[in-house]
Parts: structure tokens; sequence; C-alpha cells
């Protein structure tokens, strides 16, 4: 599995030097397994992976929203890809609050906030509240889910090689863990832990010293305590702030290190890659 980070920021981004060394594009990741792509979110990171997924693939990407707020949803107007009547993609989500992603993308392009219209071939999928067992097929990869507790609903994914034994990953950002109910805490935990504990899970971490009131979001010690619990082979914190620096970004990584070692803070470009349970998900 090989795994890439478009963007790691939250809420806006950022195009200021202060904050290059981590990055300031927002939440965009890629996941590709025996040529079968993935995308978790369409924040300005997706602009980086125009060249990789406009290549004609018998499967085609998949992209999967967590939720519709516009850091996370911003860079899909703009996606060359979209506008090639050869390409073909599949967008898929659960309704969130009654609001399918068809009609989330529709909205988001429509007069006047966007003047032109898409010519790729796109299926939109519109996937079940309660993720099915099986799980649901994209290709070489399985793809679960669960609600997560966020402002206008949002989702954790969870992406496992088709094959067994192979890498797994997942993405959980904008989570309100400690406004989580005990049913949505345990649903969160089962999804990170079953089939077996992911080998790389993405996760959110504000500074709750520097951020006391950021809404919707969980700090560090809490996700980082719910990877902990998880089993997670290897964490790495994502959806910085929009005000976090590079100098402060550092600095804080070197605190959750002391704590948590082995975390990772996420950075605009990271790769990894490994081959499942015999091997780690380290950065390359």
């Amino acid at each position: 599995m090989r795994v890439v980070l478009g963007g790691v920021r939250g809420s806006s981004p950022r195009t200021h030097p202060d904050f290059m060394q981590f990055g300031g594009a927002t939440s965009c990741v890629l996941v590709e397994e025996q040529g079968t792509c993935a995308v978790l979110d369409a924040g300005t990171g997706l602009r980086a992976f125009a060249g990789e997924l406009g290549v004609l693939r018998s499967t085609p990407p998949l992209l999967l929203f967590t939720h519709y707020h516009l850091d996370h949803v911003i860079g899909l107007p703009s996606f060359a890809p979209l506008y090639d009547p050869g390409w073909s993609a599949v967008l898929a989500a659960p309704d969130r609050e009654g609001v399918s992603v068809e009609t989330a993308v529709e909205r988001l392009t429509a007069a006047p906030f966007w003047p032109v219209t898409f010519r790729a071939r796109i299926r939109f999928e519109r996937l079940p509240d309660e993720c099915p067992e099986p799980p649901c097929r994209h290709g070489a990869l399985e793809v679960r889910w669960c609600a997560v507790r966020h402002r206008n609903g949002c989702h954790a994914y969870r992406l496992d090689a088709a094959e067994a034994g192979g890498a797994s990953m997942a993405l959980v950002t904008d989570l309100e863990w400690t406004a989580s109910s005990a049913l949505e805490q345990a649903a969160l935990l089962y999804l990170l832990r079953h089939p077996r504990p992911v080998d790389l899970l993405l996760i959110e971490g504000y500074d709750a010293a520097a951020h006391p009131d950021a809404f919707g979001h969980s700090a560090w010690r809490e996700t980082l305590g719910l990877a902990r619990a998880a089993g997670a082979r290897r964490v790495v914190v994502t959806h910085h702030a929009p005000e976090d620096t590079d100098r402060s970004l550092t600095r804080r990584e070197a605190e959750v290190q002391n704590v948590f070692p082995g975390a990772r803070f996420g950075r605009d470009g990271m790769i990894f890659s490994w081959r499942g349970a015999s091997e780690s998900p380290e950065p390359v």
C-alpha cells in the first residue's frame, strides 16, 4: 500500500513561508493498492494528484468525503481531470443530515459559485449509513467507515488491501471525541481495531493550550490516547490549525513524541509505503 499526504492543513490553506515545512494545503490523502487509487477528501491538496489520477485506469479512482466543510472539498471544482471527457471517477459517501454526495457536489459547483461544468464521467455512489459486512470493495481495496461526532455530520474511513494480511490505513479528522457518545466512541474503536489493528492512522490533534476553543475538534492527547487504545501501528497527526507555523508544529511534534514515541506530524507530500503485517508503515 502507498499513502501520500496531499494536504495536512485544516480550516483554510496557507501560502506564507512560515508554513512551508509542514505545508499549507488542506485535507487530501491518496491511497494506492495494486493499481487501485482512492482519495480521501478533496481539499486544496487534491491538485497535487492531478497527474497521477488523470491516467486512465481499468478501475476508476474512488473519491471519498469525510464531510463537506469547505476546507475538505474546495479543491474539487478546479481539479483538472474532472474536465476531461475521457476520464471517469466514483464519488462516494454516506448521506449527512439528508444531503447526498451528489447534492453536495452540485451545490458546491452551482452558479454563482463556479462557472463551468464537469465533463468527466462521474458516478455518484450513496454509501449505506452503516458499513456492511463484508465491507464494500473497490478494485484491490476494501472500504469501511463509521460516523463520528462533528457539526453537519462526518465519517471516518478505513481502507484495507483486499488480500489477506494486506496493509491498512484510516483517516479520522474533525472529531469531537469528548462530546461523542459511548456508542460513537465504541464504533470508532471497532473501525480501527477490526479486522485487525490499523497499520497507519492519520488523525487530527490540536494543541489544547494554543487553541482552547477549537470548536468541532480534538486535542492531541485525546486522539493519540484513542490511537493507543486502538493499537494503531503508526500514528500521524494531521489537520493542523491554520495558525500553526512550522516553528510551533516542530516544537509540538517533539512534545508529542515524548509522550507517544513514534508519532509523527503530517507534512504535505509525505509518503508511506509498506506491504502489510510483515512491514511497518515508515515514511519514504
